[in-house]
């Protein structure tokens, strides 16, 4: 099944998307603020024969998962009207922009005052990271009439930023620094100091259960977390075990593959390696503790080989990477791939500016956001509705009982 696209004019450098409102980040420092929901209901008011197909795909990524949902689209009657409607908006071309969209449109000035080198939204507020450090403003549209401050937390070269679904942190990947860990308290207050998780030099960063995964272009590591039950409270609690190096991670295959170059990276249960023209995927099952007849079960973490795919790729051509539910995401330099859940391959030619994908979010967690020198293209995923989650190669998991 293929994904369908949508297109905003203009000269950006960022983009989020975040509690129904996709904020871009204008490249003269300016702030836009797009109505999301309403935008595509007018989308879909004006193509009223695909109109399910346009709320699913951009604005309730989530709701083919729910298992009620998947009984519905059991009917084969039901889903091949779906199927349809997918199909026939893959074929539809949309392109908007400030004037297309006025009526859902608000700019303001920037409350951080510089370009960051990566963002994320959490509790209301955006987190952005820049060469001299840490900042955070609130989410809104800022005014000369209505100033919103910025608040520098840290000082220390921030290349990339990950708030975590479920333990209230945001990891960040600081180079030489290391990897480091911010926990939020009282409804969103940054706590400093930081949680140094690992020294070892860090360009990127993700989420793996209760764990976060680090890496540079030649090496990676996991920082592994126990589960333990908290006499006190009763509650389970997240308490520090080890670092895990790539070497551990990857064994088998940095042993066949010795001497060559490899790209290394991860998120949630999958781990991934670029090496010889090759991608290797592994499973990884996180440290658990459960309950089970009256008494406490604990599993350790495990990595295993699930499979390899053939891609026409160097190592050292990769920038960056990372993984969504529909696949994982390799930016090269000359265009991003999309290796998809379904096996199939997509590559969008041109230098991206910037991009990312949602894996955070229960409605925009099926797209993926390019942007370029003179617009933003937001690709949505439908294929991997209709995939085994348990046995897919790419991509991460939806609906497992241990999802971050």
């Amino acid at each position: 099944m293929r994904s369908v696209k949508l297109t905003i004019a203009g000269e950006y450098w960022d983009s989020q998307i975040y509690a129904s409102e996709l904020i871009l980040f204008g490249f003269d420092g300016s702030m836009h603020y797009i109505d999301w929901r309403a935008a595509i209901d007018y989308l879909a008011s004006k193509n009223a024969d695909i109109q399910t197909a346009l709320r699913v795909s951009f604005t309730d990524s989530d709701l083919f998962y729910s298992p009620n949902v998947l009984k519905v689209l059991s009917d084969p009657l039901i889903k091949s009207t779906i199927v349809s409607q997918l199909d026939g908006l893959a074929n539809r071309y949309f392109e908007e922009s400030s004037n297309t969209w006025s009526n859902f449109w608000k700019t303001g000035d920037s409350a951080l005052g510089f370009l960051p080198n990566d963002t994320d939204v959490y509790y209301n507020k955006i987190f952005a990271g820049a060469d001299d450090g840490l900042y955070s403003a609130s989410r809104g549209v800022a005014s000369k009439s209505s100033k919103i401050k910025r608040q520098k937390h840290h000082d220390a070269r921030y290349f990339q930023l990950k708030a975590s679904h479920r333990f209230t942190s945001i990891a960040a990947a600081v180079g030489v620094d290391g990897l480091l860990e911010f926990p939020l308290v009282d409804g969103g207050k940054l706590v400093a100091p930081e949680k140094v998780l690992a020294t070892k030099d860090c360009n990127a960063c993700d989420w793996a259960f209760q764990n976060v995964m680090g890496w540079t272009g030649e090496n990676s590591f996991v920082v592994n977390f126990r589960k333990e039950r908290d006499q006190r409270t009763n509650r389970t609690k997240r308490v520090f075990d080890r670092v895990i190096d790539g070497e551990t991670i990857f064994k088998d295959s940095r042993i066949s593959s010795q001497g060559k170059g490899a790209f290394e990276w991860g998120s949630k249960d999958k781990m991934y390696r670029v090496s010889d023209g090759a991608l290797e995927v592994f499973d990884f099952e996180p440290y658990t503790l459960k309950a089970v007849n009256q008494r406490m079960e604990v599993k350790g973490e495990s990595f295993s080989q699930k499979g390899k795919l053939a891609l026409n790729i160097n190592s050292s051509q990769i920038l960056a990477t990372g993984t969504a539910a529909f696949g994982t995401v390799i930016e090269l330099t000359d265009r991003v791939l999309v290796i998809r859940s379904d096996g199939v391959v997509e590559s969008f030619p041109g230098e991206a500016m910037h991009w990312r994908v949602f894996p955070r979010s229960e409605n925009y967690g099926n797209q993926l956001h390019i942007v370029y020198e003179d617009r933003l293209l937001i690709v949505s995923y439908v294929h991997d509705y209709f995939v085994n989650q348990k046995t897919k190669m790419t991509g991460s998991k939806k609906n497992s009982s241990s999802e971050e």
